[in-house]
């Protein structure tokens, strides 16, 4: 048998009672050292620990929100005295410890803006800090073709898609080809029909710096109706002829991923899992949503990613346009132009001097507010007061479209010469010398006046 000390056992209650008495010092002191550093931070208020949202689509919709997150639960007064600076009309809302402000319309393109908040409160303490967040918005762009003359051209220059910044007077060629169809631009690069000698369309994405990538087709047949979308991260046609499945298609919706080109194009689907087809289709800014027309005239809402199932909104009327600055849709009712909230699915008919005489040149900027068009010139209604002249086009030029900025601020005016010949291409034929000049709605003011047709601002 193994005997154990007395004094052994001794020392064993001493040796803890000392690691005891030096882990109390220690742990002592750290809280000694918490507790200094929650007065000082108490002491000196709240602070901004981030900012959520996206300042960048507060240019084209109103609504847009900035959640401003403190380190602290806040008083309600931290909302007093907010304000953006330069001046933009805001709501401003205080819950735990977050700030929302709330952008109540657009704001200006290329603009250098600071949010002031004065008065941050700490609710417990009543301690106040103040705090800023400063921010750029984007330049106001447009992008048009530039076609290089007829379609049987022989040689000539090249078909040109061109972004122009009119914020600062700058131009870039994002893409070109011999013969391009059509094109859509989805705010980083552009996606392009590009036609054979025959006719042949093939999908390509380009982007400043990259090398232009092939994008898939379901299979041998036409294209058009092209759209694509940043936000959805997707660019979409509709497509008429026989997939590679041997399936046929008419005027079937089909959507590719431009950064996952080897996953193919997919058909969106209808209520039924059916391959939809769409007459008119939109992508819905700020949103991985579309809305498509079916032949039936039915609405249905779709999610681009496919995350979500398709949803019927109805038959409510024929698609129209988004609404400038919004994620609603102009439709044509049956008693006449209206619009639908896709919030929450309300349909509030357009009334008053917006809808007089509402034509195929009629173009909406609000619920309250509209452009009609002629050949000659462009003007503004709305439902309480005169109608307001925007544009006159000179003598030996016509007005053949018009159509407005995401914001509703701006509109872009085609003008042609009266002498301009067609260009003869099989799709998306255009007039020959067209030319795009933006114009500040309000004012009438030009801003400028670009090469090209089919703007951007007209998908």
């Amino acid at each position: 048998m193994i005997r154990i000390s007395p004094e052994g056992d001794a020392a064993r209650p001493r040796a803890s009672r000392r690691w005891v008495v030096a882990a109390v010092a220690v742990v002592t002191c750290l809280a000694a050292a918490s507790t200094a550093l929650g007065a000082g931070a108490l002491e000196r208020g709240p602070r901004i620990r981030g900012v959520d949202g996206d300042t960048a689509l507060a240019v084209q919709q109103a609504g847009v929100t900035l959640v401003f997150r403190a380190d602290q639960p806040l008083d309600p007064r931290s909302g007093d005295g907010v304000r953006v600076e330069p001046a933009a009309p805001v709501e401003v809302e205080v819950a735990g410890s977050t700030i929302r402000l709330r952008f109540t319309g657009t704001i200006d393109h290329a603009r250098d803006y600071r949010v002031r908040i004065p008065s941050l409160t700490g609710r417990a303490t009543g301690a106040t800090a103040e705090a800023a967040f400063d921010f750029t918005t984007p330049p106001l762009t447009v992008t048009t073709l530039e076609r290089g003359g007829a379609f049987d051209r022989p040689d000539g220059a090249d078909d040109r898609i061109v972004r122009h910044d009119l914020s600062t007077a700058t131009d870039e060629v994002v893409f070109s080809a011999p013969r391009i169809q059509e094109y859509a631009d989805d705010g980083v690069g552009v996606v392009a029909a590009v036609l054979d000698p025959d006719g042949r369309a093939d999908l390509t994405r380009a982007e400043p710096g990259e090398e232009p990538v092939a994008l898939p087709l379901p299979g041998d047949g036409t294209i058009g109706l092209l759209r694509a979308s940043g936000d959805a991260r997707r660019a979409g046609y509709v497509f008429t002829g026989t997939g590679d499945d041997a399936q046929q298609y008419i005027s079937t919706l089909f959507l590719v991923d431009p950064a996952d080109p080897d996953a193919g194009a997919r058909a969106a689907l209808d209520l039924e899992d059916r391959p939809l087809q769409a007459d008119l289709w939109v992508f819905i800014p700020g949103t991985s949503y579309l809305v498509a027309q079916t032949p039936v005239g039915s609405l249905i809402l779709v999610d681009a990613t496919g995350a979500a199932p398709p949803r019927l909104l109805g038959e409510v009327g024929s698609l129209r346009a988004v609404l400038p600055a919004s994620t609603s849709l102009v439709v044509d009712g049956a008693t006449g132009p209206a619009v639908l909230d896709l919030t929450n699915g309300a349909l509030t008919e357009i009334v008053g001097g917006a809808v007089d005489e509402v034509s195929a040149g009629t173009v909406f900027l609000s619920a309250s507010s509209s452009m009609a068009w002629t050949a000659t010139d462009v003007v503004r209604r709305t439902a309480s007061q005169p109608d307001a002249e925007v544009f006159r086009s000179d003598p030996g030029e016509r007005i053949d479209e018009v159509c407005v900025s995401p914001s509703g601020r701006y509109a872009s005016v085609g003008l042609v010469p009266s002498a301009a010949g067609i260009d003869d291409y099989p799709t998306r034929a255009e007039w020959l010398g067209r030319t795009s000049r933006v114009v500040d709605v309000s004012s009438g003011d030009v801003v400028a006046d670009v090469r090209g047709t089919r703007p951007n601002w007209c998908a």
